[in-house]
């Protein structure tokens, strides 16, 4: 319409069928500043090297030229926003992304804003995907497990009087899984938007590791596979109710005791800011509440085998918002350095130059 991008007016007029003032009618008048806006929001890339391991997470850092409303990573289907604050220059935005186990080298990723009129723009960048097979494991069902462990979710299971304890475990390992995701889901919706933990992760003091990652197991029950599920976590396994220190400082999101999530048991999940989240389960008991603050090494519980736990260990995972990632990354300081560190570092001494 040859309008300018800048302020304006918007002016509103409107008049009724009144005789008044010699047939005009009653008059209201509205006026309301505003912003022409039509231009969208450009973005410049801070950091470099985005390596990332199918299954794994990663750091990106941007700039937009403008405030946004929106801006974040895109990977794939999932959406994962940026969050302000961590640099002097409001306009530069750090974002924790994660590759699910399931997503592999063809996986779309680029930078999305919105700006507050709606204007959006897109910018991709270079990453490398690392293909990553995972282990198949096999997993037998007793009737001794049956027995032990099904009685434990009755409260979980929909009724039904013929279903034989093969059929509530096999809605408890499906139904009651999806479930429980859904609640840490819920927990991981509202990340802390600092920063709280520092260096690598801890991992369960003199553990042994029974099983992996994205393990893609297959449950058998007198011979015969019943169901498949991947395992979305590290099971680590020490002395029997053995101490569980929080893997890094950060705050409590939540604090579930036995029943609410189901198939993990007692659980803990920390928000350590900007969407990264710890958790661990299938504790025997649990020494803190939600919006506790922890530091590195307190004491979160102790190892037990609540939920669908065959014996004592602790079940520990890493998420970026909603998606597990593999957490052996976390453990590891070198990767830490050259995933993370390296790139915050970077994008200080850029903003420190300008």
């Amino acid at each position: 319409m040859g309008f300018n991008d800048g302020e304006a007016f918007l002016r509103v007029v409107v008049r009724d069928y009144a005789w008044r003032d010699w047939l005009r009618g009653n008059q209201t008048y509205f006026e309301k500043k505003v912003v022409l806006d039509t231009r969208s929001p450009e973005i410049e890339v801070l950091s470099r090297a985005h390596n990332i391991n199918q299954g794994g997470a990663g750091l990106v850092i941007f700039r937009t030229t403008e405030n946004c409303s929106q801006s974040g990573v895109q990977v794939g289907d999932t959406f994962y926003p940026g969050h302000g604050g961590a640099f002097a220059d409001p306009l530069v935005y750090i974002t924790y992304i994660a590759l699910g186990y399931q997503q592999g080298r063809d996986t779309d990723i680029r930078i999305r804003a919105v700006d507050p009129a709606g204007n959006s723009t897109e910018s991709g960048f270079y990453y490398h995907i690392r293909s990553k097979t995972f282990r198949k494991d096999k997993i037998d069902i007793s009737d001794g497990f049956l027995k032990r462990k099904i009685p434990e979710f009755s409260s979980q299971i929909s009724p039904g009087a013929s279903k034989s304890p093969v059929d509530k475990f096999l809605e408890v390992n499906r139904d009651v899984r999806r479930a429980n995701y859904m609640k840490i889901a819920a927990a991981c919706q509202n990340p802390d938007p600092r920063r709280h933990w520092q260096g690598s992760f801890l991992r369960l003091p003199k553990s042994a590791t029974r099983a992996r990652f994205a393990d893609h197991r297959t449950y058998f029950y007198k011979g015969n596979p019943i169901d498949q599920q991947v395992h979305l976590g590290v099971d680590l396994a020490s002395v029997a109710n053995s101490p569980v220190p929080a893997g890094n400082a950060g705050v409590v999101a939540l604090a579930s005791a036995s029943g609410e999530l189901g198939i993990y048991g007692k659980t803990v999940i920390l928000d350590h800011g900007y969407g990264l989240f710890s958790m661990y389960s299938h504790l025997s008991q649990i020494a803190v509440k939600a919006g506790d603050r922890v530091s590195k090494g307190d004491t979160l519980g102790r190892t037990g085998s609540t939920g669908m736990a065959g014996g004592d260990h602790l079940h520990f995972s890493m998420l970026i918002n909603d998606t597990f990632v593999n957490p052996v990354e976390w453990w590891d300081i070198k990767w830490i350095q050259n995933n993370v560190t390296s790139k915050i570092e970077r994008a200080q001494s850029l903003a420190r130059k300008e």
